[in-house]
């Protein structure tokens, strides 16, 4: 048990030192944590708002436990969706892993270890959603003071199943299947399914046969009461059902009965590990190389001069390309979007009229397509965190940058310019989706919108590499630590969001007379600044790598 703490202090230390980047105060850290902290606040209170909506729906036929089970099912679904990728790296991937199996420890104490390490990660994901829900039934239930008890403790074990579930399917597919040993083929395989894995779930839980599937068994147990809906909770998380009836009614006997499968779980996972971590555990390597043999006139193709922005350029998006953390996080993350939107419109089935909007004139109001064009060019020219993360991720090798005969100025903008594609690909990608959804609106306001994104996106991947080049990450081990553990990569993220929210709000919220003069003025702004900035390029570039 002393060697399980000890290591576990030690690796939570060291995941916890690999946040900064080695130069950083700590009060700035603490402030960059706080501004996220404040990015959530949206989200905590929409899913308050809408938990308490439901409680109060369903108080009156006694079947609150039921919400109380969804959110538990939620959160428990939300934790093992991002176990997914945060096992494998911890358990076999992570530098540390060659040195622990090394020494004279257990497999038992090495996996307890880095599962507690999970574990405190996954509390983030727990808490976003346990609060509001907690919250919103306190609003509409009086309570007794060992309500709060059992709270804690839930709260602190909830996502022990998801990721004992997580954890045997890694240990499992590692030990069984050395084709994942590899782990750039891991992350593109195993992140490629987890998406198509979500979106499934999410087109099958709005589809229209599953909302009609059965009705009648779910309006009896509706009608029963005694929330007798939860049973519906315990197919995936069995545990679900029995913190759900322990909470509601403070019954001891239902809170052993889920301590009791967990601890269960935790007693299967750490007998499987003993069997299985080991041996899964050995013979892992990077990355492979094709070792292809060019002939002569590809190499003759190959050495031809080029453009050296162009060729820069052709080199950041191949890296992104071949690189499956960058692939999944920085592209694929944008063109998750408009596959999300054809889901939600066909999960609509007939339900989805739109033969409303032929009724409409839209003749006179093209100039209502700008600031939507604005704010979807700045939401998707952060949140792909391409240039947000141009810097950072060349870790160690960034003084390369410094000794290659090429201006850093325009280093700074091939890598800008590989966000700029990807994140123009995107908006093309959403405008031809949007134009067949909405054939009903004029072919103007497409122009006029789709312009409107491509001067937000320039600025957004301006300041975007900005920011990264004022707060590099150049301190990990793994690529993923560059992306996912990116200070620059989430402000920009968030700041994105704010500020095509803010543009939204503003289409809404001004005047009728002064949306076409206030548009137009805000559309020229952008496109000013990001002139300047681009021109500026060069000397900012050569400031700001001064302190690097």
């Amino acid at each position: 048990m002393r060697k399980y703490f000890s290591l576990t202090r030690t690796l939570f230390k060291n995941a916890a030192g690999m946040v900064a980047d080695g130069k950083t105060k700590k009060m700035r850290v603490y402030l960059l944590y706080g501004f996220l902290a404040i990015c959530f606040i949206p989200l905590l209170f929409m899913l308050y708002y809408m938990f308490q909506e439901a409680f109060k729906t369903m108080a009156p036929l006694q079947q609150s436990g039921s919400i109380l089970a969804a959110g538990f099912h939620m959160t428990n679904l939300v934790t093992f969706l991002f176990s997914i990728f945060l096992i494998p790296g911890v358990f076999y991937f992570s530098k540390d892993s060659e040195i622990l199996l090394s020494l004279p420890l257990k497999p038992q104490t090495i996996l307890a270890s880095k599962f507690s390490v999970c574990l405190l990660y996954e509390y983030v994901f727990t808490l976003i959603v346990f609060l509001p829900l907690i919250a919103g039934y306190l609003q509409n239930e009086s309570v007794s003071i060992l309500f709060y008890v059992f709270v804690v403790i839930i709260a602190l074990t909830l996502p022990i199943y998801p990721l004992v579930l997580s954890s045997i399917i890694s240990m499992l597919v590692m030990r069984f299947v050395p084709f994942f040993k590899n782990r750039d083929r891991f992350n593109m395989i195993g992140g490629i399914l987890s998406v198509a894995f979500a979106l499934s779930f999410s087109y099958f839980m709005n589809s229209s046969g599953m909302q009609q599937e059965d009705p009648s068994a779910l309006v009896n147990l509706l009608i029963e009461g005694n929330n007798s809906l939860i049973s519906m909770f315990a197919y995936l998380f069995p545990a679900v059902p029995f913190a759900s009836h322990a909470l509601i009614s403070q019954d001891i006997l239902q809170l052993g009965l889920y301590l009791l499968i967990l601890i269960a779980a935790l007693a299967v996972f750490l007998i499987m590990g003993k069997y299985f971590y080991f041996k899964g555990a050995i013979g892992f390597d990077e990355t492979k190389s094709t070792r292809k043999v060019l002939n002569d006139v590809e190499m003759k193709k190959a050495l031809t001069q080029k453009s050296k922005v162009f060729t820069y350029t052709q080199k950041e998006l191949r890296l992104l390309l071949r690189t499956p953390v960058y692939f999944l996080n920085c592209i694929g993350t944008c063109f998750i979007f408009p596959i999300v939107i054809v889901i939600s419109i066909m999960s609509q089935g007939e339900s989805l009229n739109l033969a409303a909007l032929n009724q409409i004139d839209f003749s006179g109001y093209a100039y209502y397509a700008i600031l939507p064009g604005l704010a979807m060019g700045m939401l998707i020219g952060c949140i792909n965190m391409i240039s947000a993360t141009a810097i950072s991720r060349e870790g160690s090798n960034v003084m390369f940058m410094k000794y290659i005969p090429m201006p850093l100025g325009k280093q700074i903008i091939a890598k800008m310019n590989a966000g700029i594609i990807v994140s123009v690909l995107t908006i093309l990608l959403l405008f031809i989706i949007a134009y067949i959804l909405f054939p009903m609106l004029p072919v103007l306001y497409y122009i006029i919108a789709f312009i409107s994104a491509i001067i937000a996106i320039f600025l957004g991947n301006e300041l975007c590499i900005l920011l990264d080049m004022a707060h590099p990450k150049l301190v990990w081990e793994q690529e993923a630590a560059a992306v996912k553990q990116n200070m620059s990569g989430m402000i920009a993220m968030f700041g994105g969001m704010l500020i095509a929210g803010l543009l939204i709000a503003a289409l809404f919220l001004l005047p009728n007379d002064l949306i076409m003069p206030i548009s137009i003025g805000i559309c020229i702004a952008i496109l000013l600044i990001s002139v300047v900035i681009y021109s500026k390029m060069d000397t900012i570039a050569c400031k700001l790598f001064k302190k690097i």
